[in-house]
């Protein structure tokens, strides 16, 4: 794959801040982040020879850079920059600040689109557990919460309106579609998504810190994945071999560019580059009327593909016939291990005919040997069990079982999961318990190789394959098993509905786990079914009230897995729709905590603004006495201004040390506000969900607390 034009730009890029956008409303500009808090804009063929690059000084740390057509009026791109505390629209055309905007939040990501319900193209900023939306003028159009930290975000395909879904990638490795401020679908991964971006219909490409890059056809339905030991810098979509269907491109930080097909994760083209890849566009760079992939590198070096087709389609055909040997090898690889069991098993058969001593090392003869799975609950080891059990006498000696987000990894359960886990026997059996340490209520599909051999002194051992399906709710088991009791904390919501269709969703839901044989049971206040969590011994009761009175109530004391349950029952149930009551009483009182500390940091933020704005205009009276004193002569008085300069530079460094601390303390509150009205607003379903995200912004900032206490606890109904 050979690039059409390629530019030596000699000055550092930043990954991931990139971005190109037609800033005149004609000819097609590249922005890129430098260092030191600066911005370069090249166009191609404007500038005369050493002129090639524009910079602007943003003199703060660059999180995101984003361009789009805020303003249609204008006709014209405006280049939108993040920093950790403040967004900046600005039109390069006319060189002057179109808005610019605090963020207490930060700006991680930046994507310009219409969402449903906005009516008008965005701004849409991903920060600290919340996304805001700017509009052309700076007002803020839009606000609503997700899990953890943004840290991707993408638009999908817009419809007729031109409304656009959202795609958001967070630090609790969670991939979330909105549309609008509703949640239409959550998918969890094994790390933290660093980029995504929309193919087609409802199919998107997603990179994750791990090194993983995959394709799902739609959330929760992947098509294809791979891994490797380097990190990905930059990710896009590119028809390049002019089939129709947009191929993934991906950059590497080992300066790796690779083309794969988006259908089956192929890889179709091969480039390499001096530095890491730091992004990837596509754009009528040239202005000649044919879309090309732009993809820069961090020493400044810009390459431009364009679609192959004809010779060119011809010529790129050596790489694809370099795939086919390796995958020939493979293949001829495969069939000499098959040919060498092969004869390991017709040197058995012969052995045993002849009556010849088989040698340490030959493979077992296991006829109808099977390996079957089971799933046992420990409350005392807190782990469910994969309990691995051979047949015909054979033994288990050793088991590697593969899966998503069941396995922890070394960063405990908060950080990347591991893929597998290895278990070996000290002294083989014909089972083996496979601990499995899930630390969310998720579904997964393990498969495990087993290595079992025969009973005695040999060491030579069979590889069996087998899978086994992991309910999303096996960690739990029937109350009764450790005589817990039911929580005071609890949702509750009415349901006028059949309570047997509760029964059967309990049945489903908990029956085929490790709580087998769960139902609801008659109590004295209608039907319920208590269980507790193997995991950290939290009990989880459901209670439906007798039929004519209309409720249902989760009691549990974690509000996240209150709310897990009831989204997937309002699911199974079929409501559209559901307002909730709350009561956590901890959780509210941490809450309370939170907004009071909140406060707080508001308050010494504003004192220490003003302290440095006085200090600063003292540090200039300081320096123009020193000037002067300096002009004039007069040295001692000269000495004089500097030392009190001096000790008030002292002062300014130690009044920035504490507006950091200040800051950082204050953005992990807001980071817990937000998350406790994402946790809010899963206790709701359809409308009253938006609303109360809304209702909640609102009472934010107007800062009543006491409104904003009552919405989490009551909903958009509460009084106060």
């Amino acid at each position: 794959m050979l690039p059409a034009f390629r530019l030596e730009l000699k000055t550092p890029i930043l990954p991931g801040l990139v971005c190109v956008g037609k800033f005149d409303g004609q000819t097609p500009s590249l922005v890129c982040a430098t260092a030191a808090g600066k911005l370069f804009c090249h166009t191609p063929g404007e500038a005369r020879p050493g002129e090639e690059l524009r910079y602007l000084n943003i003199n703060r740390k660059v999180s995101s850079l984003a361009s789009g057509r805020l303003d249609p009026s204008l006709g014209r791109d405006i280049l939108l920059v993040g920093t950790p505390t403040a967004l900046l629209a600005y039109d390069i055309a006319e060189n002057r600040d179109v808005f610019f905007r605090d963020a207490p939040d930060g700006a991680n990501a930046i994507v310009v689109g219409q969402l449903a319900g906005t009516g008008a193209a965005l701004a849409l900023v991903g920060g600290n557990c919340s996304i805001q939306g700017f509009d052309r003028e700076g007002g803020e159009a839009f606000w609503t919460v997700t899990g953890d930290s943004v840290s991707a975000m993408a638009l999908a395909g817009a419809d007729e309106q031109g409304d656009s879904e959202l795609l958001v990638g967070s630090d609790d490795f969670e991939v979330r579609c909105f549309c609008g401020e509703e949640v239409l679908s959550e998918t969890t991964e094994t790390d933290r998504p660093t980029h995504l971006v929309y193919i087609d219909g409802a199919a998107f490409a997603y990179a994750l810190s791990n090194g993983t890059v995959g394709v799902y056809e739609r959330p929760g339905e992947r098509r294809w994945r791979i891994k490797s030991k380097h990190q990905v810098t930059a990710l896009g979509v590119f028809d390049l071999n002019g089939d129709g269907h947009h191929e993934v491109v991906t950059g590497w930080e080992s300066g790796r560019l690779e083309v794969r097909s988006d259908r089956s994760g192929e890889v179709l083209y091969k480039d390499s580059f001096r530095a890491p890849i730091a992004g990837i566009l596509q754009s009528d760079y040239r202005s000649d009327g044919r879309a090309q992939l732009l993809v820069c590198a961090a020493d400044g070096e810009v390459r431009g593909y364009l679609p192959l087709s004809g010779e060119a389609v011809a010529a790129g055909g050596a790489l694809e016939a370099q795939v086919e040997e390796e995958r020939l090898r493979e293949m001829q690889q495969r069939k000499q291990e098959l040919l060498y069991e092969l004869r390991q098993y017709e040197d058995a058969t012969r052995r045993e005919k002849t009556g010849e001593r088989p040698p340490a090392a030959a493979v077992p003869k296991l006829p109808d040997t099977a390996v079957t799975a089971r799933l046992e609950p420990s409350v005392q080891d807190a782990c469910l069990h994969l309990v691995l059990a051979a047949s015909h006498g054979a033994v288990i000696r050793a088991a590697i079982a593969t899966a998503e987000r069941i396995f922890e990894g070394p960063d405990g359960p908060d950080g990347p999961c591991n893929e597998s886990l290895a278990v070996y026997a000290k002294a083989p059996a014909s089972e083996l318990r496979v601990p499995l340490r899930p630390s969310r209520d998720v579904a997964a599909e393990v498969q495990v190789k087993a290595l079992v051999g025969s009973r005695g002194a040999s060491a030579a051992c069979l590889v069996l394959e087998l899978s086994c399906s992991l309910p999303r709710y096996a960690m739990y088991v029937p109350a009764g098993a450790v005589a817990a009791e039911a929580p005071q904390a609890r949702v509750s919501f009415s349901f006028r509905g059949d309570t047997e269709r509760v029964g059967r969703w309990v049945e489903e839901a908990f029956g085929s786990g490790g709580a087998a044989g769960a139902r609801l049971a008659p109590s004295g206040s209608g039907h319920e079914v208590g269980l507790v969590s193997v995991r950290d011994g939290q009990p989880l009761w459901i209670r439906v009230s007798r039929e004519g009175e209309g409720s249902i109530a989760i009691h549990s004391g974690s509000m996240e897995v209150a709310g897990e349950v009831l989204q997937d029952l309002a699911a199974a149930l079929g409501l559209a729709e559901l307002e909730s009551d709350v009561d956590f009483p901890d959780d509210m009182e941490a809450f309370r905590e939170t907004l009071r500390i909140v406060d707080e940091s508001n308050a010494v933020r504003l004192q220490l603004t003003a302290e440095i704005a006085d200090a600063s205009n003292a540090a200039k009276g300081l320096v123009i006495e020193a000037e002067d004193a300096r002009i004039l002569g007069e040295v001692c008085r000269m000495r004089e201004a500097y030392k009190q300069l001096q000790a008030l530079n002292g002062q300014l460094i130690g009044e920035h040390n504490k507006r950091a601390r200040n800051q950082e303390q204050l953005l992990v509150a807001l980071r817990r506000v937000n998350n406790m009205i994402q946790k809010a607003a899963k206790l709701r379903v359809g409308a009253p969900r938006a609303q109360l995200v809304a209702a909640c912004r609102a009472a934010v900032k107007a800062n009543n607390i006491q409104r904003l206490v009552a919405l989490i606890q009551h909903g958009t109904n509460a009084t106060c």
